[in-house]
C-alpha cells in the first residue's frame, strides 16, 4: 500500500495586524523584499496606513535603530548607504536615475534634485523629490520664480528639508533679481528707489502636503552674491553662505519657514581670528543647529613658530539664545597633520567630522579633539578609484534616514 504524496505549500496568511507589527520593525530594504512573498503582503506594505505606521515606529525607536551614512561618490555618481560604525559596511547601493543636475539635497529619506543651477538648460528648471530606496520620484510643480533667467538675476538659492511637527517636506527657492529686469507687477515695490530694490529678494516655498507654492518678498537683504549653491536645512530653517553687499565679510543667510523671515548672521569674523587666512568655508547640520567649518592658515601669525605654520580646522556652532539673537561658539580647533585634507567630507550621526587622510577616512572626537581612524582604507569603498599623490577622497558624506514614502504611488 503506497501513501499518496502531497505537495506542502506553506501558508503566510497571518492577520494583517500581526504582519504590520512585524514589518514595521524591519529596515526598508527588508520590507521591500517581503513584498515578493505573496500578494497579500505586497498589498499591505503599499498601503498609506502601513507606510505611516512604519515611519512613526522608526522615529520612536531611532535611538536603537542602526545609523546610516549616505556616501555620494563624485567620481562614479553612485550613492551608497553604509552603517555608521567602525566597519562601515554597505547597507544598499543605488544609481542616480534622474535627469542630470548639478544640485541635490537630502532630508529624512528623500533627495531633492534640480536643474536650477545648470545654465545650459536655458533656465527651464525642474525639481524632483526622489526616494532612492523605493526608486520612485515626484516632480514638483513649477516654481513661480522660474520666470527669472540667469541673466535677470544676481543670484538664486535653493534649499530642501523636512518639518517633523508638520510631517511635511518643503523646498525653498529664492531669487535676487537684477535692477534692470524687474517685472511690471504692482504687488511688489519694484518702482521704488534703487536702494530699496537692489536689496529685495523674492521668496517662494513649496509644501509637499499641499503640493503648492506660496510667494513673498523681503526687503533689505544685504547679500550681494552667494558663496556656493549648497544649502543646509535644520529645524525648519534653511541656511546658505553668502557675502554682504560690500563684500567685506561673509554671512550665513537663514530663512525661517515658520515665520517667513529672512535674515543674515555674520560668520565668525576676521577680528576673532586676526592674522589668519580663511580658506574653504562650509556649513553642515549639527544637531538642531549648524556648524561652520573653516580651514585656517596660521603662517602669518608667527613666522618663527613652526608649530603655528600648520593649518588648523576650526569648527564653530551657531547658538540661539531663544530671544532671536544668534552667536557663534567655537566647538574645537584641531591641527591638521600631514596628508590630511582640510575639506570636511561630512559628519557622522554623532556630529563628528569626517576628513580624508591619503586614502583613509579619519574622524575627530568632539570631547578629546583627537583624530581616530574611521575607515582604514577606502580601497574597498572605491575599487575603481586611483588615489594618486595629491588627490582627495571622492566622497561627500551625510547622515541618512530611510523611509517608505512614495511606495504607494504608481
Amino acid at each position: 500500500m503506497s501513501l499518496s504524496k502531497h505537495k506542502y505549500t506553506p501558508s503566510y496568511d497571518f492577520p494583517q495586524e500581526l504582519l504590520s507589527e512585524i514589518f514595521k520593525r524591519l529596515p526598508v530594504k527588508y520590507v521591500l523584499r517581503c513584498r515578493a512573498v505573496q500578494k497579500s503582503w505586497y498589498s499591505l506594505i503599499k498601503t498609506p496606513m502601513f507606510i505611516s505606521l512604519h515611519s512613526n515606529y522608526q522615529k520612536l525607536t531611532a535611538h536603537i535603530n542602526p545609523k546610516y551614512l549616505l556616501f555620494d561618490n563624485l567620481d562614479t555618481e553612485l550613492f551608497t548607504v553604509r552603517f555608521d560604525n567602525a566597519q562601515c559596511q554597505e547597507y544598499c547601493t543605488f544609481d542616480y536615475d534622474l535627469p542630470n543636475s548639478s544640485w541635490y539635497a537630502q532630508s529624512n529619506g528623500l533627495i531633492c534634485v534640480s536643474t536650477m543651477f545648470d545654465q545650459h538648460f536655458d533656465f527651464d528648471p525642474d525639481i524632483y523629490l526622489w526616494n532612492p530606496l523605493v526608486q520612485k520620484y515626484r516632480m514638483v510643480p513649477e516654481t513661480p520664480l522660474r520666470r527669472y533667467s540667469f541673466e535677470e538675476t544676481k543670484w538664486h538659492a535653493l534649499a530642501f528639508g523636512f518639518l517633523p511637527e508638520a510631517k511635511d517636506y518643503v523646498v525653498v527657492h529664492m531669487v535676487k533679481p537684477s535692477l534692470t529686469s524687474a517685472p511690471d507687477e504692482p504687488e511688489y515695490p519694484y518702482d521704488e528707489s534703487y536702494e530699496l530694490y537692489s536689496h529685495l529678494v523674492m521668496i517662494s516655498v513649496y509644501s509637499r502636503n499641499s503640493n503648492s507654492w506660496k510667494e513673498m518678498c523681503q526687503e533689505k537683504v544685504f547679500v550681494d552674491r552667494m558663496c556656493t549653491d549648497k544649502s543646509v536645512f535644520v529645524n525648519g530653517t534653511a541656511f546658505w553662505v553668502g557675502y554682504n553687499s560690500n563684500e567685506l565679510y561673509q554671512v550665513v543667510m537663514c530663512f525661517d519657514t515658520e515665520t517667513n523671515v529672512l535674515r543674515t548672521i555674520r560668520v565668525p569674523n576676521w577680528i576673532e581670528i586676526h592674522g589668519r587666512q580663511i580658506l574653504n568655508p562650509r556649513i553642515l547640520p549639527f544637531g538642531q543647529s549648524i556648524a561652520y567649518f573653516v580651514e585656517v592658515d596660521q603662517e602669518d601669525v608667527d613666522e618663527d613658530d613652526d608649530e603655528n605654520d600648520a593649518p588648523h580646522l576650526d569648527i564653530w556652532v551657531l547658538k540661539d539664545n531663544m530671544m532671536g539673537e544668534f552667536s557663534w561658539v567655537k566647538k574645537m580647533s584641531v591641527g591638521l597633520s600631514e596628508n590630511v585634507w582640510a575639506r570636511v567630507l561630512g559628519l557622522r550621526n554623532n556630529g563628528e567630522p569626517i576628513l580624508a587622510k591619503s586614502n583613509n577616512l579619519i574622524s575627530y572626537n568632539l570631547d578629546t579633539h583627537e583624530p581616530y581612524d574611521f575607515v582604514e582604507s577606502c580601497d574597498r569603498l572605491t575599487p575603481n578609484y586611483v588615489y594618486e599623490e595629491g588627490s582627495s577622497s571622492p566622497f561627500v558624506i551625510s547622515p541618512f534616514v530611510e523611509t517608505l514614502l512614495f511606495l504607494d504611488t504608481d
